[in-house]
């Protein structure tokens, strides 16, 4: 029987109207799809988190987002029927649900809110792209770390007791990949980000002070908004 496996529904959220389906394993530095094997499924993230990314003609790597627990990944299987340009990894042990666009198509069928849904969160995902799009193009690197570390916060964050936004370890160069530069310009860019308290950082987690963060885009004439987190649920799935 089809049920929403949500334990907190959101009239916007697809994952709201989708069916359980089995929990598939990835482990750390798996390739989930690729151009050598492209992908045909919508997922959803239980544990762990995914990188996306897209290659271009050249061969270079983009990567587009990276997706924490609760976040869905691999739309381009509804869009197109096969994409050899986008690619998927763990970046952690992973556990996945899946839906072949088939199944999407049925269960649309059966409940009409889910395309709805899903428009949103194509229309959203488009959004957040043409934004960072914007920011690889407009701004230099100090300023792209910058919103690079509003985004990261924002998606992958844990609000913590002293007011800091903690980020699971993430590798400078998997942080160079997202903000378009090289590993050692983000190594000296975290270095002086550190030096001027917006953040601190081991191998396990970065901590970014939202107040500090907020501060250095102002003087950088930057006024998007910052509330990273209107906090990020740890049960939200009943599996």
């Amino acid at each position: 029987m089809n049920r929403s496996f949500l334990s907190r529904p959101t009239q916007d959220d697809p994952l709201t109207y989708l069916p359980r389906k089995p929990l598939q394993e990835f482990g750390k530095g798996r390739v989930i799809y690729d151009h050598q094997q492209p992908n045909h499924f919508l997922y959803v993230v239980i544990l762990g988190r995914v990188k996306v990314a897209t290659l271009s003609d050249d061969g270079g790597q983009t990567v587009g987002r990276l997706v924490c627990s609760d976040g869905l990944f691999g739309e381009s299987c509804l869009v197109s029927a096969e994409s050899r340009s986008e690619s998927a990894v763990a970046l952690d042990n992973a556990t996945l649900m899946a839906w072949s666009r088939g199944d999407i198509e049925q269960q649309i069928e059966r409940e009409p809110r889910l395309g709805l849904a899903l428009s949103q969160f194509l229309v959203r995902q488009c959004m957040e792209l043409q934004e960072r799009i914007e920011s690889m193009a407009v701004y230099k690197t100090p300023v792209r770390m910058l919103l690079a570390l509003v985004q990261l916060s924002e998606d992958l964050g844990t609000p913590m007791a002293d007011g800091s936004i903690r980020i699971a370890s993430l590798t400078h160069h998997t942080m160079s990949e997202y903000v378009g530069t090289s590993r050692e310009i983000v190594t000296f860019q975290m270095n002086r980000l550190r030096r001027l308290g917006v953040l601190r950082y081991t191998r396990k987690y970065i901590d970014v002070s939202p107040q500090a963060l907020q501060e250095v885009l102002r003087q950088e004439g930057i006024q998007r908004p910052y509330s990273p987190m209107a906090m990020r649920a740890s049960d939200g799935y009943a599996v």
